[in-house]
């Protein structure tokens, strides 16, 4: 949005005197997101930007200001420069531009900035821009209504705009099978606020299909709010449960501890604890072995050691290892010390630190050879 700054900077300054201006800033501004117009609009209006000299004559006093007033393009670029002004630090700009974009119906461009203007401190150009919201809640409009979702949702915590922002929440949260299919569409676009925009909202209607959705997309913070979605006490049990193993095997080992705290709850839980004493993780590992022996089935250490003679992967040999460093003895190091020298980084590491934890003094012979290794993690655990 740094383009549009100093094409406004130009014109102010009298850097650029040619017409061209307002058929950039027309370029700019259809070309942007909504993530972008809410940046746009908080550079604006802190760099003390205003198009007020270049739109008013001189000879314009009076106020209110009327759109006839002002000095517009005659061109397409009008609704663009009027979008723009809507930003304007000048109050009375302000209205006069929110006044005749309202009016507006045929111009995609118009509903971001009458959504900004939701929050706007004066009160007649706030209620200028609902009433022009109003107007696109139209089935006709759903798809521009999604793709304005990160701007609807930054709106609803907001006092003033809140209540209107609302509105048009709530109106895409009921739509029918039209905006359904937006949703899911803006749900498979590239831009990520508009993709977690439209997953939030397809939540409450399809809580399954849109955490399995989620749990594809190589997006952390989607991931991490689709568990919160799959453990949610509204969540009927069954659907919990079908999607209970997303988390439980995702590589997020706060993902997986959200998942065995919802397992724990259900009564077919045992099978999947003893799983989990060998997770990599060892909150996971401790909230298995504290609930299993809750349950009076304490798991022993020959799980440990079981897992280090028939490995059936690298995570659970590094759970085995961590296991035993746990709740391990001495008589377990003659089963730590091979793994020292294991192919793996991550296996010596893990071994490195659960023999230093089980007999410092079998890793302090180890010492000159463990201080050579190419991992550094290695190195760490050994002292080295």
């Amino acid at each position: 949005m740094t383009g549009i700054l100093a094409v406004v900077y130009s014109v102010r300054t009298g850097i650029a005197h040619d017409q061209t201006w307002a058929a950039e800033i027309d370029l700019l501004l259809r070309g942007a997101t909504a993530t972008e117009l809410m940046r746009l609009e908080n550079d604006y209006r802190s760099r003390h930007l205003s198009l007020r000299r270049l739109l008013v004559p001189p000879h314009v006093h009076e106020m209110p200001l009327n759109v006839d007033d002002l000095e517009l393009p005659a061109d397409g670029t009008r609704t663009a420069v009027l979008a723009l002004a809507s930003l304007d630090r000048s109050g009375h700009l302000r209205e006069a531009a929110v006044r005749e974009l309202a009016r507006v119906r045929d111009d995609d461009l118009v509903l971001p900035f009458l959504l900004l203007r939701l929050n706007d401190v004066v009160d007649p150009v706030r209620l200028l821009a609902a009433e022009g919201c109003r107007r696109w809640l139209e089935p006709e409009h759903v798809a521009l209504l999604v793709r304005m979702l990160p701007l609807i949702d930054g709106l609803n915590t907001r006092r003033r705009a809140g209540p209107a922002a609302r509105i048009m929440h709530d109106a895409l949260a009921s739509g029918g099978d039209v905006t359904r299919a937006a949703l899911w569409s803006a749900a498979r676009t590239a831009e990520a606020t508009v993709r977690a925009s439209s997953l939030r909202l397809l939540s409450t209607a399809e809580p399954v299909e849109t955490v399995r959705y989620a749990f594809t997309l190589g997006d952390p913070a989607l991931r991490r709010w689709a568990a919160r979605v799959a453990v949610s006490r509204r969540l009927p049990n069954d659907q919990q449960r079908a999607l209970l193993p997303l988390l439980e095997s995702d590589p997020n080992p706060r993902i997986r501890l959200c998942g065995l705290r919802a397992r724990v709850k259900h009564p077919d839980a045992e099978a999947h604890l003893r799983r989990a004493v060998l997770d990599p993780d060892a909150r996971v590992r401790y909230l298995a072995r504290s609930t299993l022996r809750a349950l009076g089935r304490p798991p022993s250490r020959q799980v440990y050691t079981d897992a280090l003679e028939n490995p059936t992967g690298i995570d659970a040999i590094i759970g085995a290892l961590a296991g035993l460093s746990d709740i391990g003895t001495s008589r377990d190091l003659e089963r730590l010390l091979p793994f020292l020298t294991h192919p793996t980084a991550r296996v010596r590491a893990e071994a490195c630190r659960a023999v230093a934890i089980i007999d410092p003094s079998a890793l302090a012979a180890r010492l000159d050879e463990l201080r050579m290794d190419p991992s550094a993690k290695v190195r760490r655990y050994s002292g080295g």
